[in-house]
């Protein structure tokens, strides 16, 4: 048995004083009835010691109390636990990570980062607890602790040597967070399992950029007694790294011939001027010329390139100028484009910026995605007799022959967007559902506005609206509308209301005829109308609504090592993947059960294979590097401190943070075991038996 504060057992000299108050003789309690005695001097009872002892029962409860309180005070615990001994500040406890992530495959850092694991484990005694994790999106073990107490000491050596050996960094981002959280569960586990060592120590061999994860630390609640210690590797290596990376966002993308993608410089870099060119991939055809770019440190650019007619299709673009490779490529999706045709029904001109085409022809410009062809003339709508229209929009009311024609193909699934210039030209949305507005006498009319109106109750989960529906998208107070047309709801069969204005009219509505269905607007978007045309809502509109017509789902066709690919988007209803090959030209099999593919492990291009399919070419995909791995310059202390991770100082000495251990292990074991509340009680049950003898002792006493 040990104690927490062996200070307290003083306390057991204090058995001394019921052995005193034993031995002295109080003074009588007997009566004796007298005569008088008013001729007597008072004087008071002497009192002498006696040289035996009475009663020793007695005694020896109230010495057992005094000795039962000091043992509790001074916190006694036991170094036994589940059976099997304890050698409390005998191990230590230490869980190594090693980053594998991309940035360690600038040069020299990843032997350094070797040699620096291979020193932790020399410097580990033969009873300390072990466990080796390499991390990198996400940690692995490579060595429990059960493996590394299972071997002797020089196996142990052995193993080690062969596992780093066998290890090479992979093309992954760097979580460092999660691959904490995961070794300090991992040592709070151990110590529930075998108890608490001398010391707890997560040691964290990485290069530690400023790219690495750890967000996911500043909410975590970090295990009493653990200490992170950072092992920082790649502070000799040339600060002089830049980055090249797509840009993902179809918006950025201007044209098949022009890839937009961001140019890193890491901060603390000596170079500003780099050069970026084309190289095929499937063949060894190159682009002769380079385009210049320069980029401040620590800052970033995006830059349109051109890309050559000679390689067309698959290619990729290097980076040259800085001193590190392994971020200077960035692969190129192949996309392929969607021809798009949109017939307009308007008498408007195309130059004209009081007209709605004018508007129209400028906000459906063409995307990486498809390209976009707006008929406009008389005869439009005969000769897309055979082709297909992906949407109709309809301005004006056409002669009845050309508005048999415009209903037939709505019947058939053709989208049909309304947008009358007038109340007059209102009508046309009621011809084409054929509804008779001369029966009811409640034909579309002019709102009568004093000043202005705006959207209200609108529904963002229509494809007219979707794009928006983002806290800083969805803001339409600055959207002003001067005019707009009243219409009947009752009037018009399942209609789903859009949006309204303020005053509760309606502002856009859908109705479906047959196959196809009708949008229609109130109000159009010239500035006569509204302020519509000239907002920041009106190109995502309309693109919105003309995707979802034309059947285009925009999908991710850049993806970074680690994501999870969903076949499924990328191919055709009617076909089935049965494989993937990989960059390194390996093919992996893919089930119908799991169309995820989750083998991103490197960057390049990923072709899928189909089992029967008539198109001509298989689709692909292209994987690039986590941008974040281009951020090499490391993180400073402060910016590790405020994450709450409890660091560990190897200024001070050995020999006082193995006393500072020891007796956090010994307080840790005093509060799981808590003897001192039986032994408080055990004090309690002395001293009520030791009330009861002295009772008896007295009452016999009297009676004697």
């Amino acid at each position: 048995m040990s104690f927490l504060t062996p200070l307290y057992l003083l306390g057991v000299l204090a058995v001394t004083l019921p052995v005193v108050f034993h031995m002295i003789r109080r003074t009588p309690r007997g009566q004796q009835e007298f005569s008088s005695v008013m001729f007597l001097e008072p004087s008071p009872p002497r009192i002498t010691h006696r040289s035996t002892i009475e009663h020793w029962l007695l005694l020896l409860l109230r010495a057992a109390a005094v000795c039962l309180l000091a043992v509790a005070f001074a916190r006694p615990f036991l170094r036994l636990q589940d059976g099997r001994t304890v050698v409390g500040g005998e191990f230590r406890e230490i869980v190594v990570l090693l980053d594998t992530s991309a940035s360690m495959r600038r040069e020299g850092v990843w032997q350094e980062a070797i040699d620096r694991v291979h020193q932790v484990i020399a410097d580990v005694e033969p009873m300390d607890r072990v466990e080796l994790l390499a991390f990198d999106r996400r940690p692995r073990v490579l060595m429990d602790v059960e493996q590394w107490t299972s071997m002797l000491p020089t196996q142990r050596v052995e193993t080690v040597d062969r596992l780093l050996d066998e290890l090479t960094p992979t093309w992954a981002a760097t979580d460092l967070g999660l691959a904490l959280i995961e070794a300090a569960e991992r040592l709070d586990d151990e110590q529930q399992a075998e108890g608490l060592g001398l010391s707890r120590t997560i040691v964290v061999v990485s290069d530690l950029q400023q790219g690495c994860r750890i967000e996911s630390l500043q909410s975590y609640q970090w295990p009493k007694q653990m200490a992170v210690r950072f092992k920082t590797v790649g502070s000799d290596v040339s600060p002089n790294n830049a980055g090249l990376h797509a840009v993902v966002r179809a918006a950025d993308m201007v044209s098949t011939n022009d890839v937009r993608v961001r140019v890193t410089n890491a901060a603390g870099a000596r170079r500003e001027q780099f050069t970026l060119n084309w190289v095929s991939e499937t063949s060894s055809a190159t682009d002769a010329s380079v385009l210049s770019v320069s980029v401040a440190p620590g800052k970033s650019r995006v830059v349109s390139v051109p890309k050559s007619e000679e390689l067309r299709g698959v290619g990729q673009l290097i980076l040259k100028g800085d001193d590190h490779a392994f971020d200077n490529t960035c692969h190129v999706g192949n996309s392929k484009r969607r021809h798009v045709n949109v017939l307009l029904v308007s008498d408007d001109e195309s130059d004209d910026p009081e007209g709605m085409r004018y508007y129209l022809e400028r906000a459906l410009a063409e995307t990486s995605e498809r390209t976009v062809t707006i008929h406009a003339d008389q005869e439009a709508i005969e000769t897309l007799t055979d082709q297909a229209v992906d949407l109709m929009v309809i301005t004006k009311l056409p002669t009845p022959e050309r508005l048999e024609q415009l209903r037939d193909r709505v019947t058939k699934g053709d989208t049909a967007l309304v947008v009358p210039a007038s109340a007059a030209e209102f009508g046309v949305l009621f011809a084409l559902l054929q509804l008779n507005l001369s029966e009811t006498g409640d034909a579309p009319k002019d709102a009568a506005a004093d000043d202005y109106v705006m959207l209200s109750d609108i529904d963002f989960t229509h494809p007219l609206f979707a794009a928006l529906d983002q806290p800083r998208f969805s803001d339409f107070t600055k959207v002003r509308f001067w005019r707009h047309r009243q219409v009947n709801a009752e009037l018009l069969p399942d209609l789903r209301v859009l949006a309204r204005f303020d005053d509760n009219d309606i502002a856009a509505g859908e109705v479906t005829l047959g196959e196809g269905r009708v949008v229609f607007f109130t109000s159009g978007w010239q500035p006569e109308d509204s302020q519509l045309a000239l907002s920041t809502k009106f190109v995502p509109m309309l693109n919105g609504l003309l995707d979802d017509a034309a059947g285009l789902v925009t999908l991710r066709s850049v993806f970074v090592v680690g994501d999870a690919v969903d076949l499924s988007e990328l191919l055709q209803p009617q076909d089935v993947a049965v494989g993937v090959i990989t960059p390194s030209e390996e093919e992996i099999a893919i089930t119908e059960e799991t169309p995820i593919f989750t083998d991103t492990d490197q960057p390049g291009r990923y072709r899928v294979l189909l089992s029967e399919s008539e198109n001509e070419q298989s689709p692909d995909f292209v994987v690039n590097l986590d941008p974040s791995e281009s951020l090499t310059t490391p993180l400073s202390v402060e910016t590790v401190r405020a994450v709450g991770l409890p660091m560990d100082s190897e200024s001070n000495s050995s020999s006082k943070a193995t006393g500072i251990q020891r007796q956090l292990h010994n307080s840790e074991l005093e509060q799981q075991q808590k003897l001192w509340r039986w032994i408080i009680i055990a004090a309690i049950l002395v001293l009520f038996v030791e009330t009861l003898v002295a009772f008896r002792v007295a009452r016999a006493s009297r009676h004697g």
